[in-house]
């Protein structure tokens, strides 16, 4: 354990270096060092996009945690969304260092930990908020917050500079579903310590006036959920626990039974069952397996994929694949969980396939069925008036909402030098005489295969996207024994099926033998030299005579292969 910083000593400025979550929603991942210690909070991942064919989710860079790995000392989280410990096992892959979070929280991360094989038992260390702890040199404590689960918080890390207030995902809510409200009395006793600086959370900063309270959606839910014929399936993020326990609430006040679908949905409500944040009469709550035991006007199911996700159990009930729940006309369906910017289209598609089925779809906008769980422009200006902090620095969001939050700031008490507007990579230095953006380095993001075994580089990225957009030109050459005949053929595959094309193929074709019938006759029994050629003239043919860039695999092998 390291000793606590040396009060009579002069100190170096704090470092604050954000590895994800800033220009971008997700991945979020803040580090703070001095000296001989350094904290990471939150090491969440984000999902892939369209054109990142192949890929699962996209993890932090660690480049930076390697540099500084004497100096690593544990990790704190502040809430159990994936945005903010999806990355924990693969970190926990390359690091061996402790874990720090609310009960809840670090169960969902033992669930995560359980699907992968790690190199050693990680350390998980379960804190109260309120309560004080010491992580390397750094005081660390946590304050409860609310958002959209149980068990959020915010960080306050103690420097010789001053205290640091890492706010995680909030809003004001003061009375939440399951738990206590956000602990205001604390954050203006903090407030009125002084705070050197703190970094928020501006997801929803360009949206005027507050955030409503979670309890506003249940009597949209409740009004939708009054289907008197078929069944009401309810689409949520899995770990939407305040969103669960209104489901809870409103079947068992509608008399249906109430049953879960997929596995992340079913995981992390037994979780919070278990650890006792949910709660539900007995004999409400029904195996999915037994579903048609009861009839549709009596079922609740609760769902996963409101992301439009292609292995979700709610796209396989659009897809009409699933194996144990199957809908149709008079059943509805409820999308209580926004849409992440990105899966818009994916989420379109199945609620189309809905419509197609003759479901009744009630999607936010269309009735009041979703709250965010993020602080609005009101909160987050009364927050920061709260907390009057010496420095601010805008987090979680793309550009745009980290500009909208500066402005906010900049309408308060704190000097404008003092609002810092930072991106992935920067490094930040904070001290009691000011704050500045020093350096900036590279991020690259590490990009999960679907396969589980590893991840993509870009190299392979770009063939994938080559793959998808031009084809595939796979050039097959049979040489005899002694490098004398040829038998040749040009396949292709996704490549564009026209007259012209065809001409263009048979161009090509002919390129081929030329090529080969130049070539010296030792050269023609060397299919490393073969393949190599044809790859680089055929690659130079396409891009001059197409608007395409084909990948090219030349196929070489010898007479009776």
């Amino acid at each position: 354990m390291t000793k606590p910083f040396d009060s009579k000593k002069p100190h170096n400025p704090l470092t604050v270096v954000p590895l994800g979550g800033l220009g971008e929603f997700g991945l979020n991942m803040m580090t703070y060092r001095m000296e001989d210690s350094m904290i990471v909070v939150d090491a969440g991942i984000k999902f892939s996009e369209p054109e990142q064919p192949g890929v699962t989710s996209v993890l932090p860079d660690t480049e930076y945690l390697k540099e500084h790995r004497k100096a690593f000392s544990g990790i704190v989280l502040t809430h159990g969304h994936e945005d903010h410990i999806g990355a924990i096992p693969y970190l926990l892959k390359e690091f061996n260092v402790p874990i720090y979070g609310t009960p809840l929280t670090l169960e969902m991360v033992r669930n995560r930990l359980s699907e992968h094989n790690l190199p050693q038992k990680p350390e998980l260390y379960e804190i109260k908020p309120r309560h004080s702890f010491s992580i390397g040199a750094f005081g660390v404590e946590l304050v409860h917050v609310t958002h959209s689960l149980a068990d959020a918080v915010a960080v306050v890390i103690d420097t010789p500079h001053g205290k640091v207030l890492h706010t995680g995902d909030f809003k004001v809510d003061d009375a939440p579903p399951i738990g206590p409200p956000i602990d205001l009395p604390r954050l203006t006793e903090l407030g009125k310590e002084g705070i050197l600086c703190m970094l928020s959370d501006s997801t929803n900063a360009e949206v005027p006036g507050p955030t409503g309270v979670e309890r506003s959606v249940e009597s949209g839910i409740r009004n939708a959920a009054k289907n008197k014929t078929g069944k009401v399936l309810m689409c949520c993020f899995s770990s939407s626990t305040h969103r669960i326990q209104l489901a809870i609430n409103i079947a068992a006040e509608l008399d249906r039974k109430l049953f879960f679908v997929g596995r992340s949905m079913v995981q992390n409500i037994n979780t919070a069952l278990d650890l006792g944040y949910l709660h539900a009469p007995k004999g409400l709550m029904q195996s999915i397996n037994d579903i048609n035991k009861f009839p549709a006007h009596k079922q609740f199911v609760l769902t996963a994929g409101s992301q439009g996700e292609p292995l979700a159990a709610l796209t396989q009930v659009a897809n009409g694949s699933h194996q144990r729940l199957q809908i149709g006309v008079g059943d509805i369906v409820i999308f209580s969980a926004r849409v992440i910017p990105g899966n818009e289209k994916a989420v379109s598609n199945v609620v189309n396939k809905l419509f197609r089925l003759g479901v009744k779809v009630v999607q936010p906008g269309t009735a009041q069925v979703h709250v965010s769980g993020h602080a609005s422009a009101d909160e987050l200006d009364m927050v920061l008036r709260l907390i009057n902090p010496k420095h601010f620095i805008p987090i979680h969001g793309e550009w745009k909402q980290l500009y909208h939050h500066a402005n906010i700031a900049r309408n308060t008490d704190i000097p404008n030098d003092n609002i810092l507007l930072a991106e992935n990579g920067d490094v930040v230095l904070i001290d009691s005489d000011g704050s500045k953006i020093d350096s900036h380095f590279d991020i690259t993001p590490r990009l999960v295969d679907t396969s589980g075994f590893g991840f993509v580089d870009n190299c392979t990225l770009s063939e994938r996207r080559r793959l998808a957009t031009s084809g595939v030109i796979v050039p097959m050459v049979t040489l005899s024994s002694d490098g004398g005949s040829t038998v040749s053929e040009l396949l292709s595959c996704g490549y564009i099926n026209t007259k012209d094309s065809e001409a263009t193929l048979e161009e090509a074709h002919n390129l081929m033998l030329s090529t080969i019938s130049k070539l010296s006759r030792s050269d023609r029994k060397n299919d490393t030299a073969i393949a190599n050629i044809l790859e680089k003239e055929l690659k130079r043919f396409f891009r001059k005579n197409s608007n395409s860039r084909p990948v090219i695999l030349p196929v070489i092998c010898g007479e009776g292969s």
